[in-house]
C-alpha cells in the first residue's frame, strides 16, 4: 500500500510539471509535444494504479469472505461438537459456550456468557480451580494442558460426571482458558457396576471375599496404629443344608437374603459383614477396646435369628454358630485370624450349635489347620 501511495505522489509531481510546460508563453511546439507525452504517461500511470488498487480491493474482499467462511465453519464445528466446549478469561468467567455444554447445564447458550465457571463445580472441587487460576495469574508463559475428573452441577437435575481438559493460551497480553468437557456419567456407572460385581455378592448384596481380602489388612493396620482390637468372626447357619435340600435352592437363596438383612441390622456402622460363601458369613468388628462388645454383638445376632422366617408359605427357623478370633492376641495376620476364627466356629458347633465361642489356643477341634470353612452345616 505504501508503494501505491508513492506512485500516486509521483504522478501528481509529473502533472504539476506538465501544467508548467503548458502555461509557458510563447508556446513552443517541442515543449507542447513533451507535455502531451507526459500527459499520456500520467494517464497510463493512473490507469495502472487504478487497476492495481481494484485488484487489491478484490483480493481483500476475497480474503474477508474466506475468513467469514472459516469463522462460520469453526462456529459450526464449535456448536455441533458432541462434547461441551467453553472459552473463558483467566478469572474463569465464561465468554462463549457451545450447544453441548448448554444442554449439559440446562441453560441457553446466551445465558452462559458472563457466568463464572466455578458456579457449576461442586464445592469440594472449587479449590483446584482457584489454584489453577492463581497459577495462571503468576505465570508469564502459557501453562500446559490440565485435566481432571469432576462433576457439573446443572441448573436443574442431577449432577453429571465429567472429564475436563483445560488448555491455556495467550494472544499478546490476553490469555484465555479453553475448556473441553466430556460427559463420562455412563463410564462411571459402568465402572461402578463392574466394581460392585467384583467386590459384592450378587445374592445378598454384601461384600464378598475379594472385598474382605482388601479390607481386613487395612483394618488391622489401623487397629495397630490406634492400639485397639479387631474381632474376626465366622458365622455358619445351623441346619441350613436341610432347608436347602428339602425345599430347593430358590427358598434357600431367599433364606440367605433374609438372614443377611437381619445380621446387618445387628451391627455398627464401622462393622463389616461379608458373605464368605454358601451359608457362611464373616464379621469384622473394628475399634474395639474390650471383648464384651463382641459378646453383645453376638447376643444380638443370635436373638435376631430366633423369629420365624416365612418363605413361600413355609415357616422356617435357622440359627447360627459363631467362632471369634481377636487381633492382636489371637494373631496379627489376616490368614491366621481367619483360621483361628474358623477353629473357634467348630468349637461352637461342638458345644451344641446356635452359640458363639472365642478362639482357645491348643483346643482340639474337628476342623484341622488346613481345612476350609463350610465342610459342615
Amino acid at each position: 500500500m505504501n508503494i501505491m501511495f508513492e506512485r500516486i505522489d509521483a504522478v501528481q509531481q509529473r502533472a504539476l510539471l506538465l501544467q508548467q510546460h503548458a502555461s509557458a508563453s510563447p508556446i513552443q511546439p517541442e515543449l507542447l509535444a513533451m507535455a502531451l507525452n507526459d500527459l499520456s504517461l500520467v494517464i497510463e500511470e493512473l490507469r495502472a494504479a487504478h487497476e492495481e488498487l481494484t485488484q487489491q480491493n478484490q483480493a481483500l474482499a476475497d480474503h474477508r469472505q474466506q475468513l467469514e467462511l472459516e469463522r462460520q465453519r469453526y462456529q459450526d464445528l464449535f456448536n455441533l461438537a458432541p462434547d461441551g466446549y467453553l472459552v473463558s478469561d483467566t478469572k474463569g468467567i465464561i465468554q462463549a459456550g457451545n450447544v453441548a455444554i448448554a444442554a449439559m447445564l440446562h441453560l441457553p447458550q446466551e445465558l452462559l456468557v458472563g457466568k463464572p465457571m466455578v458456579l457449576f463445580l461442586p464445592i469440594k472441587h472449587r479449590r483446584a480451580l482457584y489454584a489453577m487460576l492463581a497459577q495462571l495469574s503468576r505465570s508469564a508463559q502459557a501453562l500446559p494442558t490440565k485435566a481432571w475428573e469432576t462433576q457439573l452441577l446443572p441448573r436443574e437435575g442431577p449432577s453429571i460426571d465429567v472429564a475436563i481438559t483445560v488448555s491455556i493460551s495467550r494472544e499478546g497480553r490476553e490469555a484465555h482458558l479453553r475448556w473441553l468437557v466430556r460427559d463420562i456419567t455412563e463410564k462411571k456407572q459402568d465402572e461402578a457396576r463392574i466394581h460392585h460385581q467384583a467386590f459384592y455378592d450378587r445374592l445378598t448384596g454384601l461384600p464378598n471375599r475379594t472385598f474382605l481380602d482388601t479390607y481386613l489388612p487395612k483394618a488391622l493396620a489401623q487397629a495397630d496404629r490406634q492400639q485397639t482390637q479387631v474381632a474376626v468372626a465366622f458365622l455358619d447357619l445351623d441346619k441350613f443344608k436341610d432347608i436347602n435340600d428339602s425345599l430347593g435352592h430358590e427358598v434357600g437363596d431367599q433364606m440367605l437374603h433374609r438372614v443377611a438383612q437381619r445380621l446387618s441390622q445387628c451391627l455398627r456402622s464401622e462393622d463389616l459383614l461379608v458373605r464368605w460363601g454358601g451359608d457362611e458369613f464373616v464379621l469384622v468388628l473394628s475399634r474395639l477396646t474390650a471383648a464384651d462388645a463382641v459378646e453383645r454383638t453376638c447376643d444380638r445376632i443370635l436373638e435376631s435369628l430366633k423369629p420365624i422366617f416365612t418363605l413361600d408359605n413355609h415357616r422356617l427357623q435357622v440359627g447360627t454358630s459363631i467362632g471369634i478370633a481377636l487381633f492382636p492376641q489371637d494373631g496379627t495376620d489376616p490368614t491366621i485370624l481367619l483360621r483361628h476364627a474358623d477353629q473357634a466356629l467348630y468349637q461352637a458347633k461342638d458345644q451344641g450349635r446356635n452359640t458363639y465361642r472365642f478362639y482357645q489356643p491348643g483346643l482340639t477341634v474337628k476342623c484341622s489347620d488346613d481345612c476350609e470353612p463350610g465342610q459342615e452345616s
